[in-house]
């Protein structure tokens, strides 16, 4: 088989998977839809918005759930892509051991300093503190077994087992379908029912994961072996991005605390109505992005650089547009979606929405750049320099926000810092891995820049003399989305990925219709 037809067949796996993922995206997104507008009228913007912050205080420890997953996923699909079985189940018991030690330090830090912030520092409703305790433990608890879930789901993503990951996710939307039904008949107090049928859904999918993996792979099977070595890389590896991700929630949770100090639990509902909205956004490009990373790492491993550097500029192209295709949408017709979706909008949350998304964007967008990085496993540098960024914006905000400027502030702050972080990753892609910049900002960045103006710059017009209608909302969106979709393959797309991209949709056509 020649480089060329293997490298094809990589991406018709990478095109299958995303079909997978993209399946259990569209399912999920409808099921989210329905289920947060049904918790945020079942409970009340006053609970609503004491789960979201209490939620941030558990969610900054969530950093290590997301540093633990950077690294168990790279050591995985490195080791993957050597063709080393039993260096993969090193790793996959590297990965167990560095887990429990961390949800260890994850409980002392919670019940501690956490209820220590709880009862001292936070505006909870009177009469609430109770139920705000008890989300507070039942986040924990989520959190811990997110975290002894996170080296099962690594494996399932690092052998492109896609339609697993599918299947798994699809079964947690509808078991969090059932709470928000659940949540309506109960007659118990709302907010503490529904932490405790949350953290009940966190243990199924626990449960779930493991028993896959124990199944189908054997990496996962036997006992767990201490490999020295593999536990000090991959520690180092997640001590760096604890660093950066640390700081990273920083500007979210730790914001989100300093807006219920500033600004009380009713903005926190409209940031919690924002943070829907994103975890419904950001799986267009993830379904993506989960199918193509593990190719990344696999390629970088196997010492095919430039492949590695294709798929880059494949991931930047793809994520950016399908992004575009969800957002510009939305954050030209954020006000009527928004009363569409939601009875009584919290005040804030139209504005909150559009700068989120175009940081979204802007973050999700250069995703492999980053990837490529991570694929070196040299983050010391790139970790530091994203840290240093974060609380920069972390303090910018407070200072803000100590000066009498509004909540949107934040989030205008985080989306000149994505600017920057973007800025960095070009430049130590560029100095570590030789990755071409210049040609990669004039051949992707700058046709991908210029299609995002132009597919919100011409439906806007419809705004300006057509009222708020489910018909303007139509006609808004197919102009932004036919635009974007003939701009990007005409400018954005290269020939050959215009090409591919012609096939994978023929294939699927041909399918559906039942041709051979």
């Amino acid at each position: 088989m020649t480089e060329g037809t293997s490298n094809y067949e990589k991406n018709r796996r990478i095109a299958r998977n995303t079909a997978f993922l993209f399946f259990r995206m569209l399912l999920m997104m409808f099921i989210g839809l329905f289920t947060s507008r049904v918790i945020l009228q079942t409970l009340g913007e006053a609970d609503y918005g004491t789960y979201n912050a209490v939620g941030g205080v558990v969610s900054f420890c969530a950093i290590l759930t997301v540093a633990v997953s950077n690294a168990v996923l790279r050591f995985m699909s490195y080791s993957l892509g050597e063709g080393d079985p039993d260096k993969t189940h090193r790793v996959f018991s590297a990965s167990i051991i560095i887990q429990a030690v961390i949800c260890l330090i994850l409980a002392v830090i919670v019940e501690s300093a956490g209820l220590w912030w709880l009862h001292g520092h936070m505006d909870i409703p009177p009469g609430r503190m109770g139920a705000a305790s008890m989300a507070l433990h039942c986040s924990l608890g989520i959190l811990v077994l997110n975290l002894m879930s996170v080296p099962y789901n690594a494996m399932i993503i690092s052998h492109e087992k896609m339609s697993a990951f599918a299947v798994i996710g699809i079964m947690e939307a509808l078991l969090k379908l059932s709470v928000a039904i659940l949540l309506m008949l109960s007659s118990l107090d709302k907010l503490k029912t529904y932490s405790l049928l949350m953290l009940s859904v966190a243990v199924i999918v626990r449960l779930t994961y493991g028993a896959y993996c124990t199944r189908h792979f054997s990496e996962s099977r036997g006992k767990i072996v201490f490999d020295k070595d593999i536990v000090r890389q991959m520690s180092g590896f997640v001590g760096w991005n604890f660093f950066s991700s640390g700081t990273g929630v920083l500007t979210n949770s730790g914001i989100n605390l300093m807006v219920n100090k500033y600004f009380g639990v009713l903005v926190n509902a409209a940031r919690g109505v924002t943070s829907q909205v994103e975890g419904t956004v950001k799986p267009f490009a993830m379904n993506f992005l989960s199918a193509l990373n593990p190719q990344l790492t696999k390629s970088y491993a196997e010492g095919s650089k430039e492949y590695s550097f294709d798929l880059v500029r494949k991931g930047v192209k793809i994520a950016s547009v399908l992004l575009l295709m969800v957002s510009a949408p939305i954050i030209l017709e954020c006000d009527y979606l928004l009363d569409l979706w939601l009875k009584k909008v919290p005040v804030y949350t139209a504005s909150f929405v559009r700068v989120t998304l175009l940081c979204i964007i802007l973050d999700l967008g250069m995703n492999s750049l980053r990837q490529l990085i991570i694929a070196s496993g040299r983050v010391k540098v790139y970790c530091l320099g994203i840290g240093l960024l974060n609380i920069s914006s972390f303090f910018a905000t407070w200072i803000a926000f100590s000066n009498g400027a509004s909540p949107t502030t934040s989030y205008i702050i985080l989306l000149i810092l994505q600017l920057l972080v973007n800025v960095f990753c070009l430049y130590i892609s560029n100095k570590q891995e030789g990755f071409p910049v210049k040609s990669f900002c004039t051949a992707v960045v700058l046709p991908i820049v210029f299609v995002a103006i132009v597919s919100i710059a011409v439906p806007a017009v419809f705004l300006v003399f057509m009222r708020p209608s489910f018909l303007r909302l139509v006609i808004v969106s197919l102009t932004s989305i036919l635009l974007i979709a003939s701009l990007s393959y005409t400018l954005v797309l290269n020939g050959n990925e215009r090409e591919f991209v012609l096939g994978v949709i023929k294939k699927y056509i041909n399918r559906f219709l039942g041709r051979p």
